[in-house]
Formats: C-alpha cells, sequence, structure tokens
C-alpha cells in the first residue's frame, strides 16, 4: 500500500454522522465555538471528543503545565509538548482533526480578566473542579446569554450539569469535588455525554438537559448521588495485574474500551479484528487518526502499551471471526465490541463454549448499552435479546442484498458505551466492593431525564451449561431464506430499520427504570 492509499480523504471524515444532520447540520457544527475549561481528565476528553465531532472552533483554557505521563504519551499514546497544557492539547487536537481551529489559553479562569477568553463562545464547559472556576464561567454565561454546561469528577464519582440562566443554583459549583484530583475512567464516561449535550445546545435542541447526570462506583445504584462523606472504594491493585482480557472487535467501541482497559493496571489486553482505519471511521474511532490504512487491531493494541507506558501488554490479531473461532491464548475476560448481530452472535457463542464472563457494549446514534453475561449469575446475550436467531437472519440478509448501506455513528455514544462496558469489570473481579455482575441492561439514552439507567433481571439462565446452536450458514441456507422471504431484501424491513438506526437489535431499546433521587 502507497502513502497516497493511507492519506486521510477529508471529504469523508463526516460521512457516518452527516447521515443524521446532513450538511446543514455539520455546518452548524463547524461554525460553533465551544470553550473548554480545564484540562485535567474531564476536561481534555471532553475536548478530544468535540475535536473528533468536527466543532469548528474549540478553546482550551488552563493555566497548568504538562507533567511526565502526558509527554511520554498516556494521552491516546500520543506525546504532548512539554509546557503550556492549554496550548499543547491544542496542538495535539489539530493533529487529531486538521479540519477545526483549536486556541489554547495558559490561564486558570480565576478573574474577571480571564473571562475575555470566552468571549463569542457559543456554549461554555466548565471542566474543573474549582469552585472559583465555576462560579466565573457560570456568571459570564449569563451576563452574555451562553450556556454553561459545569461537570466534574473524582475517584468513582462524576456529574454533569446544566446552568440554568434563570437559576444561582449553588449546586452548579460543585464543591464536593473541590480539592480532589479528578480520575480518568469517570472522565472518560462523561465525556461522551457531556459532548452530546454540547450539541444539542447547538443545534438548539427541545430535549435539553434538566437534571444533573451521575455515574458512581460501588456496590448498588450506579446513576445516583453518594451519602455524604461516602467515598468510592479503591480497586486492589493486585487483582487485575494479572488479569487476561481479548477485545473482540476494535471499531469505535474497541477504541473507547482500550484508552479506559489502559488505565486499569491490567496484564494483558489483546485486541482481535479484521478491517483497517479508512477515512469515514476516524470521526468515532479517535485511536485511529494517525492510523489510517494501518490494521485497526494491531495499531490499537500498540496505543494501549503506549498510553499504559508499558504496564499492560498488549497484541493485535488481524483475525475475521467466523464460526469456529478460537484463540491462541486463554482469556479471563472478553469483551464483545462488534457492530453487527451475526459477529455478536459468534462471540456469544464463543464465551458461553469456553466458559468465560463476556461483557458486551453497543452503541447507536443517540444510545449505548452494556451487559455482563456470566455464568450462574446473569442472562446471557441471546436470552436478553435472541441474538442467535437475529444474528443468522442478520447475516443471510447480508449475504443475499445487494445493499451496502452504511449506518450512522457518532463519536458520543461510542465513548460511553466503551467507558460503561470496562467499568464493569469491577464487578466480575471484585463483587465484594463493587457489587455483583448486572443481570440485564445497563443504559445510556440521550433523551431519557437522567441520561442513564438500567433494566435488571432477577435470576440467571442456565446457558453456559448448554451447548451452543450450529452457527454457520451455507450459500444453500442464504438461497433458502431468500426465497422464502423476497420482500425483506427489496427495501422493507432492512431500510426501514436502518433510518430509523435500529438495525436488527432491538435491545437498545429496551426503556430505562430510573431511580428517583
Amino acid at each position: 500500500m502507497t502513502n497516497a492509499d493511507t492519506l486521510v480523504i477529508e471529504e469523508e471524515r463526516y460521512d457516518r454522522q452527516k447521515l443524521l444532520w446532513g450538511d446543514a447540520g455539520q455546518d452548524r457544527l463547524k461554525n460553533a465555538r465551544v470553550s473548554v475549561i480545564g484540562l485535567d481528565f474531564q476536561g481534555k476528553y471532553v475536548a478530544l471528543c468535540l475535536a473528533a465531532l468536527g466543532v469548528g472552533n474549540v478553546v482550551l483554557i488552563d493555566g497548568k503545565n504538562t507533567i511526565e505521563e502526558e509527554e511520554r504519551g498516556t494521552f491516546m499514546g500520543t506525546p504532548v509538548s512539554h509546557g503550556s497544557r492549554a496550548l499543547a492539547y491544542a496542538e495535539l487536537l489539530r493533529r487529531v482533526n486538521p479540519q477545526i481551529r483549536v486556541e489554547g489559553y495558559p490561564t486558570d479562569l480565576v478573574s474577571r480578566i480571564d473571562q475575555d477568553t470566552l468571549t463569542g463562545s457559543t456554549v461554555i464547559v466548565d471542566a474543573t473542579n474549582m469552585v472559583t472556576s465555576k462560579r466565573n464561567a457560570i456568571l459570564f454565561g449569563h451576563e452574555h446569554h451562553i450556556p454553561v454546561l459545569s461537570t466534574s469528577s473524582q475517584w468513582g464519582y462524576t456529574k454533569l450539569v446544566r446552568c440554568d440562566s434563570e437559576s444561582h443554583d449553588l449546586a452548579y459549583l460543585m464543591p464536593m469535588f473541590e480539592g480532589n484530583e479528578q480520575d480518568e475512567l469517570m472522565a472518560l464516561l462523561m465525556c461522551g455525554v457531556t459532548t452530546e449535550e454540547v450539541r444539542k445546545l447547538i443545534f438548539n435542541d427541545k430535549d435539553i438537559l434538566q437534571k444533573p447526570v451521575r455515574y458512581r462506583l460501588g456496590d448498588g445504584y450506579r446513576f445516583g448521588f453518594p451519602k455524604e462523606g461516602e467515598m468510592a472504594p479503591r480497586p486492589d491493585a493486585t487483582k487485575y495485574a494479572d488479569l487476561r482480557v481479548a477485545f473482540l472487535g476494535a471499531g469505535a467501541i474497541g477504541c473507547w474500551g482500550a484508552i479506559a482497559a489502559a488505565k486499569m493496571g491490567i496484564d494483558r489486553v489483546d485486541v482481535f479484528d479484521y478491517d483497517t482505519f479508512d477515512s469515514t471511521n476516524i470521526n468515532r474511532q479517535v485511536l485511529g487518526f494517525d492510523g489510517v490504512g494501518e490494521l485497526k487491531a494491531v495499531h490499537i493494541a500498540k496505543k494501549i502499551v503506549e498510553m499504559s507506558l508499558g504496564r499492560t501488554h498488549s497484541d493485535g490479531f488481524n483475525v475475521k471471526i467466523l464460526p469456529g473461532f478460537e484463540t491462541e491464548r486463554e482469556y479471563d475476560v472478553v469483551f464483545d465490541f462488534v457492530d453487527n448481530p451475526y459477529t455478536r452472535a459468534l462471540n456469544t457463542a464463543h464465551a458461553i463454549s469456553h466458559n468465560i464472563p463476556m461483557i458486551s457494549s453497543g452503541a447507536l446514534p443517540y444510545s449505548a448499552r452494556s451487559i455482563t453475561q456470566v455464568a450462574g449469575k446473569t442472562f446471557c446475550q441471546d436470552c436478553l435479546y435472541q441474538i442467535y436467531d437475529r444474528g443468522r437472519q442478520d447475516e443471510m440478509i447480508r449475504r443475499a442484498s445487494c445493499a451496502a448501506n452504511p449506518d450512522p455513528s457518532v463519536v458520543m455514544s461510542n465513548a460511553v458505551a466503551g467507558a460503561l462496558a470496562v467499568l464493569e469489570i469491577f464487578t466480575l473481579v471484585e463483587p465484594e466492593k463493587y457489587g455483583v455482575p448486572f443481570s440485564g441492561e445497563i443504559m445510556y439514552r440521550s433523551s431519557a431525564p437522567t441520561r442513564f439507567g438500567a433494566e435488571g433481571l432477577t435470576g440467571a439462565c442456565d446457558c453456559y451449561s448448554n451447548p451452543v446452536p450450529q452457527l454457520e450458514i451455507s450459500d444453500e441456507d442464504v438461497a433458502a431464506f431468500a426465497n422464502a422471504i423476497p420482500h425483506v431484501l427489496t427495501g422493507g424491513l432492512v431500510e426501514t430499520e436502518r433510518k430509523e438506526g435500529r438495525g436488527l437489535e432491538r435491545g437498545l431499546e429496551v426503556l430505562t427504570v430510573e431511580q428517583p433521587e
């Protein structure tokens, strides 16, 4: 492959998201100016999402300097320049997306003079843990009629609010985070949620955020607020130091999952995929920004090693997951990060037949979900979604139909899906601290009042004790299917579901159950 073959075709960068909002919507993003205050974990990952989405003008405000680990490549496996953090990350984000303008201002928002950096903003995001910074951001937003989002994190807990211009609620200042270090895993989970709320404000959507969005680690409900003085327990690092994990799929969810997994002290995270990065991927497959033309599995494995500073081992395997798929190594946990039902069915069968716990995650443009299947403790993916039958049907439609319709996809829901799944590993390794694996579906939906929720089931299935079905599909099977229901191949079902963004995996349409505060 020549260098010319691997160049990013910039005209294709936003193709998959323009299926949702067209050129006009992408132009609104291009013309927007979003200011991000604070480049600790919370701010830098929001800024990354904004850059991937194509927000045309991103302003970074931070008065600190980079630290050694950042300069060695812990952020996306790419070293940043020594010196001002605002200037260093502005330079990096321009590499992630050369189409956008990124300004860096090496100052904190501690005075009225510093507020001048916010002039002309379409949306302001304060991502610090500092009350003073949030107060100044909110005051400027109120005075200039600019919407303000406030988000913070600490180990095991993160929160996002929209600061109502008609209110002066002290909760917007988030004083409970003051003085605490931000947590990278919590920041990864919330960055996609925050960016989706920014998009809604830019688009003047009616469904803007009204209630706080929360996520907390620990035994019990994940989306409420912690009790006064409650702190999430810290993991026992020794229990992750020998853990061997496999990613089955290395697309958008796999990229975000890789970033999260590289921060957990896991011994090995291997990656399996059969594809290369192309220009239409990098609006959401963020680790591929410097890897167009490269094998996804190999490139992401290299990034995992770099992001973990060599603490996590990783090999990439360029293999296609087919019936009878096997791995050379044995793994303690597998992650199902694919985006089509048939391969998801194969992954489910692989995990069950090898008695391996599996965490599966999926994303649609405005929602994401995660399920955990463990022998004797939860329901498997087939019991939840009938994935074997749906996967076979989807694959026969694909083989019999000449249509090749790409699905719309965006960075926000994929970021949520990847982080949401990886966080569930705590329940497998240390259930005494973080609760037993959840039986059912954990859900993000951008239209739900609190954005997150869960649909739980009582009990567990016995599928790990039974043989898995035969999932091979012959040419004769495809021909018989096409002859039996030709209407499915001529538009009808396929086109309707493509337009509605559902595919055949209706598990994402399960209604969330919210817990009142």
